[in-house]
């Protein structure tokens, strides 16, 4: 995670990241004034849909693309750590960065609402469900970026294979109608198009943690065990 603030490019992408944000959030609100539409659901939208791909992507290409072109990943495998160690620290680092980097762009709903004499409060329940689907989506997607980044010491070829691996689960739920009818159900467990609206209005369904917990950790392991198997060549 210092690695992360240490590098300028962080920085450019935390002030790109809120002011673009920001300025969708306010567009759609201002685009659905008299509508039913909840504040937290356009913002999450925002978050998740918009700008959650590319923060990603540039978070994740570097974790290991980068190591590999330099050389020092040689140096990273001789310490007396193991690759557990190495994957989930590198990852629960790029985890933490991209929750810092979303808590303002969540807070701007509350700054809204001080602002705004039209909106007499906000809904936290709501809040906190958008709050909870963004952790679960955050944590998969960084995985995949993290796996993406382990395969290839090339950045760019990173950064391309983790921003399609990401859209799978994030545009799963606009496949579903070109799908046969016995696939449907299942795709709508991995379909972030389904669950956002629902988990930001706050009806949290305990039955989608799960797919999006076990993914994560399916993706991790995989990582693990393509670590490990360095040691062997």
């Amino acid at each position: 995670m210092t690695a992360c603030f240490l590098s300028p490019v962080a920085y450019v992408t935390m002030v790109v990241f809120l002011a673009m944000s920001g300025w969708i959030f306010l567009q759609m609100v201002e685009g659905n004034v008299g509508t039913s539409e909840l504040l937290p659901a356009l913002l999450f939208k925002v978050i998740i849909f918009f700008w959650l791909p590319i923060l990603v992507t540039v978070i994740t290409m570097r974790l290991f693309a980068e190591e590999k072109r330099s050389g020092t990943i040689e140096a990273l495998m001789t310490a007396p750590i193991t690759e557990t160690q190495v994957v989930l620290g590198k990852y629960f680092g790029a985890l933490t960065f991209l929750l810092i980097v979303s808590v303002p762009a969540v807070a701007s709903i509350f700054l809204l609402a001080f602002l705004s004499p039209g909106i007499d409060s906000v809904d936290i329940g709501a809040v906190l469900g958008g709050c909870l689907i963004l952790f679960l989506v955050s944590g998969l997607c960084t995985s995949v970026g993290l796996f993406a980044s382990l395969m290839t010491r090339n950045q760019i070829i990173a950064a391309i294979c983790c921003f399609s691996g990401i859209l799978l689960p994030l545009l799963a739920g606009h496949l579903i109608s070109l799908l046969p009818v016995g696939s449907v159900e299942a795709l709508e467990y991995i379909s972030a198009t389904t669950h956002v609206p629902d988990f930001a209005r706050g009806s949290i369904d305990t039955r989608v943690i799960v797919p999006y917990l076990l993914g994560t950790a399916f993706v991790l392991f995989s990582a693990v065990r393509m670590l490990e198997s360095r040691r062997w060549k």
